[in-house]
């Protein structure tokens, strides 16, 4: 009898602690879901597939750049979705054979066509995520260096080695972000229909994560 009692008080204690893992799981997915901010979904796939760039990555950069706030204006002059700065949005326009017309970098076409464009240019010329994110927040001229230098390898980049904290930063805020939205959304981006029902999509997060589990176990 007393063997039976310590065994049921030993599967009581697994299904409690198998029940805290759960609800602690789904709070912490379920507050994630709900501080998501996500816009321009339409927008983001259009200029998504004109530069052959994954949505669920524009969509991370946008998210660390303005939070998806098109009158977003640093203090450094960086503007629009995806914060781009005079030289660069000249740069990519000029990349791109756009006219440069600054009046418009605050408006969501013209801002996602020069920034997922030029991002797409950091990427081709590096062929790495990393080195392309890099670029775009520290620019092309130091990410050159510090491959001269041999702080950083241009064929195998560890983002520790970043030298300037702002740039190192913003690659794993990024990464971070794409990996997330990876798992919750690997269907596409959440329509604002999705977005106006939160905890409904924070049961769908949840499944997403579970399912990543269950394919990592297997």
């Amino acid at each position: 009898m007393k063997v039976l009692k310590s065994i049921l008080k030993i599967f009581g204690l697994i299904i409690i602690s198998f029940l805290m893992v759960v609800v602690i799981s789904f709070s912490l997915i379920a507050y994630q879901t709900s501080r998501q901010k996500i816009a321009y979904q339409e927008e983001i796939y259009k200029y998504s597939e004109k530069y052959n760039v994954d949505p669920l990555l524009v969509s991370s950069i946008i998210k660390v750049e303005s939070d998806f706030d098109i009158n977003a204006h640093s203090s450094q002059d960086a503007m629009g979705l995806m914060q781009l700065l005079e030289n660069s949005a000249k740069h990519s326009a000029e990349i791109l054979g756009e006219d440069y017309l600054p009046d418009k970098l605050k408006e969501v076409d013209y801002n996602l066509n020069l920034g997922v464009g030029y991002y797409n240019y950091l990427y081709k010329y590096y062929n790495n995520k990393d080195l392309a994110l890099a670029a775009y927040n520290g620019g092309i001229g130091n990410v050159d260096k510090w491959i001269e230098d041999g702080i950083i390898d241009r064929y195998d980049p560890e983002i520790s080695n970043i030298p300037i904290e702002e740039t190192r930063q913003y690659v794993i805020k990024i990464n971070a972000n794409y990996d997330l939205m990876q798992v919750f959304y690997e269907d596409g981006l959440p329509t604002q229909e999705d977005l106006s029902n939160r905890k409904k999509l924070a049961i769908k997060n949840y499944k997403s994560f579970l399912k990543k589990i269950k394919t990592d176990l297997l």
